[in-house]
């Protein structure tokens, strides 16, 4: 009676799911790309804005379409699309910007880039346990595992091979956590820094003009709470800005605010009052807390291959 490997079956499932996902997600890039490239637009500008997230800004952005309802950055708003500072600077309300439009919502170039890269950095991850599978089987056949042996004691491959073959595995998966810390991160920190290390700030009060929340639909059931507001700088046309607040300050302030901002740049904005509340409020958020398992697993990871090599170092 044939028993059934059940452990493989799962492993042959489970490859046979990721190609299929990996094909239709492939497909329906290329009909995203195609709808893009053949469906190019130009919309009207009708407020520019700068939003400024919790931990990470500027993003600079306009409002299209027909008379935007809000100014609140949220994954419903489709009137509001992020633009590069050199076309945010050189656009006033009422000129039009090209861009694509694809199932009815609009792309910038600098969006459409940004959709382009995050797929192929997904496509990678997603990839790894299909091509581990296929080597996997490749190496059972005995012809391909003695041309692979023969070349890797040429090259004196064999005394280190489970080390490399164990950094290339754990090195891909760093490589992604480092792009994380080298985004947001990077971001966050490079913007507390501004904050509590800059020197040319100046401060003022700001107008403000709406409130608004973009509910998450996450693990944690993250809200992002925002405050539309107006402010003149000195020697500056009054600047729109978006501020991304801890739920403290969001409740706090009804019709004006307090800010710094960066004479240099001033479209990088700062709560001017903040209390325990807020640093609380700071350390739960997902950028603070994905960092830190980041951090943690980057350690975890570049050991192993190391501890791998070194038990078998012993043992021999």
């Amino acid at each position: 009676m044939t028993v059934l490997n059940w452990p493989k079956l799962f492993a042959f499932a489970a490859f046979l799911f990721i190609i299929y996902t990996i094909f239709d997600n492939v497909q329906e890039h290329q009909v995203f790309l195609y709808k893009a490239e053949h469906n190019q637009v130009e919309e009207r500008v009708w407020r520019k804005f700068v939003v400024n997230d919790l931990l990470v800004g500027p993003r600079f952005s306009v409002q299209i379409g027909t008379l935007p309802e809000s100014s609140i950055p949220t994954k419903h708003n489709d009137a509001m699309v992020i633009i590069s500072q050199e076309l945010f600077e050189k656009v006033n309300a009422g000129d039009t910007i090209p861009g694509y439009k694809v199932n009815g919502k609009f792309y910038t170039e600098t969006l459409l880039k940004e959709e382009v890269k995050w797929f192929y950095i997904l496509l990678t991850v997603f990839s790894l346990y299909p091509i581990s599978y296929i080597l996997y089987w490749l190496f059972k056949i005995k012809i391909i595992w003695k041309w692979f042996a023969a070349i890797s004691r040429r090259l004196y491959l064999d005394k280190i091979a489970s080390f490399v073959i164990s950094f290339l595995i754990f090195g891909v998966l760093i490589g992604t956590l480092l792009f994380f810390l080298s985004s947001d991160t990077k971001s966050a920190i490079e913007n507390g820094y501004e904050k509590y290390f800059g020197k040319n700030h100046a401060e003022t009060t700001a107008l403000i003009m709406e409130h608004g929340f973009d509910r998450r639909t996450s693990t944690y059931n993250r809200t992002d709470y925002y405050i539309s507001m107006m402010y003149k700088p000195e020697n500056h046309d009054s600047i729109f800005i978006v501020k991304g607040v801890t739920w403290h300050t969001y409740n706090k302030y009804q019709e004006k605010m307090p800010i710094v901002y960066n004479v240099d740049n001033p479209y990088q904005v700062y709560a001017k009052e903040m209390d325990i509340a807020d640093y609380l409020d700071i350390l739960m958020t997902e950028t603070v807390f994905l960092t830190l398992i980041s951090i943690i697993l980057i350690v975890l990871l570049s050991s192993i291959p190391f501890l791998l090599w070194k038990q078998k170092k012993r043992k021999s």
